[in-house]
């Protein structure tokens, strides 16, 4: 990633994993001149005055071309790099050094978090949660996807901790860091996810029957509670915000002349515009961009990740076998997908950012395609299949 974003992307201003590192040098020199002003920036602390305009009209990433009433979650990540220079003294590859350790960590979370169910099949689980092409590249490098990695594994697998094996403080602690970090990274992967666990939890301390009607329940009472939460807090309106965001992202798009760029139908803020353009949204993030619509050798590969999804897809229905057992599970990823692909396709028109923002619901797709698959049948059909699976 850092060789692409030297030599081939080669605009630093622009470029994801450099932008908030070179911001970052702003508020990481406030430390030596006014201390005080580095930690207020650091956590958030009384930090919105204009006394600190000084420090984020330096920055080219603080402030958004188009800002929403949704937290920027830019200011995250040169957080992070302010606070990674402490231990980097401005070398970009050490901060590399940090976020790596802490993708791997996460995605270990998720792998064993998974092996619970699927110990019989650890070897293609292992390759669904740490192999994929784009997990491997977009979990690599000084970004969001690295940190949405790390918290949705600690979340995952501290709260299996303390439903299988009792309360810890040291569980509880992990687990309240993961819900900071998804709330000011991603809040709609937070927001999908919780729902998704209260309900695999649910049903895994009771007995598993009307597995698809629990999730159905749980699902339907947080969408009406989210339709309905600004006749309690009126500056949140979830439709609006929505839609304006497609709006910004859109304008956003054409200001900077972005080379990927698809047509998406415009969301009106109403529940049946969001329904009747569902589908679409659905299909352009799981199957788009196609390898003949490539631009870039980047989109290209992407392309070729789809086509690998369309083929994982075939193989899981040929050879298919649904387990009860596994109902549960199976349910949690395809409706955690589901929401993510669908909220990515409605609001992103642009191939290169669907790319990257699927990027953490990609494990969550194979699993669930792992959860369905009869190895044996594959194994009898393909038996050279048998030493690797």
């Amino acid at each position: 990633m850092f060789l692409v974003y030297t030599y081939y992307y080669t605009d630093r201003s622009t470029a994801d994993i450099f932008k908030y590192f070179d911001d970052s040098k702003v508020m990481y020199n406030a430390l030596f001149t006014h201390p005080l002003d580095y930690f207020q920036m650091l956590f958030g602390v009384d930090n919105d005055s204009p006394h600190f305009d000084i420090y984020y009209h330096q920055m080219n990433n603080w402030y958004r071309l188009y800002e929403s009433n949704l937290y920027n979650d830019s200011h995250t990540m040169i957080r992070l790099n302010a606070l990674l220079r402490l231990f980097s003294f401005g070398y970009y590859n050490v901060h590399t050094v940090f976020v790596c350790f802490l993708s791997l960590a996460g995605l270990t979370g998720i792998y064993k978090f998974f092996m619970l169910h699927l110990s019989d099949k650890k070897n293609i689980l292992f390759v669904a949660v740490f192999m994929l092409p784009s997990v491997l590249f977009w979990g690599s490098g000084v970004l969001k996807e690295t940190l949405l990695f790390f918290g949705l594994g600690m979340l995952l697998f501290y709260s299996d901790k303390i439903f299988t094996k009792g309360f810890s403080l040291l569980s509880l602690f992990w687990i309240l860091i993961a819900l900071i970090l998804l709330m000011f990274l991603k809040f709609y992967i937070l927001a999908t996810i919780l729902p998704l666990m209260i309900t695999y939890f649910w049903v895994y301390k009771t007995k598993m029957r009307w597995v698809a009607v629990r999730y159905a329940i749980v699902i339907l009472v947080c969408l009406i509670a989210g339709l309905n939460i600004h006749y309690i807090f009126p500056e949140h309106n979830l439709l609006e915000t929505l839609t304006n965001k497609q709006f910004d992202f859109i304008r956003l798009a054409n200001a900077t002349n972005s080379g990927s760029t698809i047509e998406i139908s415009t969301l009106q803020p109403t529940t049946w515009s969001f329904i009747i353009h569902s589908p679409e949204a659905l299909y352009n993030t799981l199957f788009r961009p196609f390898v003949f619509e490539s631009r870039s050798p980047f989109i290209l590969l992407a392309g070729l990740e789809n086509l690998l999804i369309i083929f994982m897809m075939m193989i899981c229905i040929i050879f298919s076998k649904f387990k009860k057992e596994n109902a549960n599970l199976f349910w949690f990823c395809l409706l955690f997908v589901l929401i993510t692909f669908v909220l990515t396709g409605l609001i992103t028109p642009v191939m290169g950012a669907i790319v990257r923002y699927k990027v953490p619901a990609l494990p969550f797709l194979f699993v669930m395609f792992i959860v369905i698959l009869d190895k044996q049948k594959l194994v009898n059909k393909f038996s050279f299949l048998k030493k690797y699976l």
